[in-house]
């Protein structure tokens, strides 16, 4: 018997090794065009909303059987949360059109992830963990057993999992800055693992939990010890507290600073000017200094196109910078143009940051819709 579910983890392996099939999404076309499944190889997709098959069957199922062609395998349906593809999906099946389920929908493929070990010289070793759905990036970095999670995500049992699968003894949680795109699971994973929780106090001073804040320029001390080659180097500018994390003198993990291809947004907190002002600084002044050959390894991806032949989203610091306009403005017009580049920040994300400073409760439905969607973390331009 054909198999009528997939998981999200299991498309995006098919994707993955180019191996896609053809996505039938039956969501509204307003949300197909917010956010749809996306990969590291181009996808066939169509957009044919749910009510056309109960409306228009015959014509819903004309345009899917002329889609398809003659291609052979099964087609996948997608809705948002897995109930109106599965209708989809049946239908299409009594007529002898191969079709799977997405189990979940986009709500699950949104939250799902996979683990790519970061080849990094000897004596450290690191994860990226891609939560592909949304480009969320987080980190596990380890010496020895010893090991740090960096900007984890709420689902917390996917570090869990890595930390089990490697032997790895979690010694703290860090956060590169206050995130507003997406729950964090930092805090929920340091108090049950009963270890420190490490972010800035810049973005943190009004928690509701205990911030271990981080240094700057200096060492990562956990309880004393420098378990870890960790400096933390304060890079404000997407927001007041933003830093990244030099590993090994190889690595840098840059938060929502600098990404492969462009720069944080500067708005979120609703003093654009002075936070563009802080980023210039930080881009021409402090992260300018560094060694253009060090690898950025930065907390949220815009697409395929920045995945590394080892499945890995990273970039160089040096092409990163050249690209920035922070190396052709003065400041002034860096300001200007990046007040004008932002433009507002998504309503949800104020919710998300009281959220991540323990200001704000929200139950699972409602945070599965605050995080809907693409991240949006990045200037529209470098």
């Amino acid at each position: 018997m054909a198999e009528t579910l997939t998981t999200p983890a299991a498309l995006y392996a098919r994707i993955e090794a180019g191996d896609g099939p053809p996505i039938l999404d039956v969501r509204n076309r307003d949300e197909f065009a917010r956010w749809r499944i996306e990969g590291p190889t181009p996808l066939d997709i169509l957009n044919l909303p749910y009510f056309d098959f109960i409306e228009q069957e015959t014509e819903a199922l004309a345009q899917v059987q002329a889609w398809i062609g003659g291609r052979t395998g099964s087609l996948v349906a997608v809705c948002a949360k897995g109930d109106s593809s599965a209708f989809v999906a049946e239908v299409l099946r009594h007529h002898d059109v191969a079709t799977t389920n997405l189990e979940g929908g986009m709500a699950a493929w949104g939250m799902a992830t996979i683990a790519h070990p970061i080849p990094v010289s000897v004596g450290v070793r690191a994860w990226q963990i891609l939560r592909f759905g949304r480009g969320c990036l987080s980190y596990v970095v380890a010496a020895g057993r010893d090991a740090v999670v960096v900007d984890p995500h709420r689902a917390v049992d996917d570090y869990r999992k890595v930390l089990d699968a490697e032997g790895l003894i979690l010694r703290a949680v860090l956060d590169t800055h206050l995130h507003a795109d997406h729950v964090s699971g930092a805090w929920a994973l340091a108090a049950a693992a009963g270890v420190p929780y490490l972010a800035s106090a810049g973005d943190f001073a009004e928690a509701a939990f205990p911030v271990e804040p981080t240094p700057d320029d200096a060492r990562v001390t956990i309880g004393g010890l420098s378990v870890l080659p960790l400096v933390s180097l304060h890079t404000p500018g997407h927001t007041p507290g933003s830093t990244s994390f030099l590993v090994n003198d190889a690595l840098l993990l840059t938060g929502d600073t600098v990404f492969v291809e462009g720069v944080g947004r500067p708005d979120l907190g609703g003093r654009t000017a002075e936070w563009a002002r802080e980023l210039y600084r930080t881009l021409r002044d402090r992260l300018g200094g560094l060694a253009p050959d060090l690898s950025v390894f930065p907390a949220h991806s815009s697409g395929r196109h920045e995945r590394r032949a080892d499945g890995t989203v990273a970039g160089r610091l040096g092409t990163a910078l050249q690209a920035s306009q922070a190396l052709r403005l003065n400041e002034g017009d860096f300001v200007r143009a990046a007040a004008e580049e932002a433009g507002g920040a998504p309503p949800a994300y104020a919710t998300v940051r009281a959220i991540n400073l323990g200001r704000a409760t929200a139950g699972e439905e409602e945070l599965v819709e605050l995080e809907l969607g693409k991240n949006e973390c990045a200037l529209s331009r470098h």
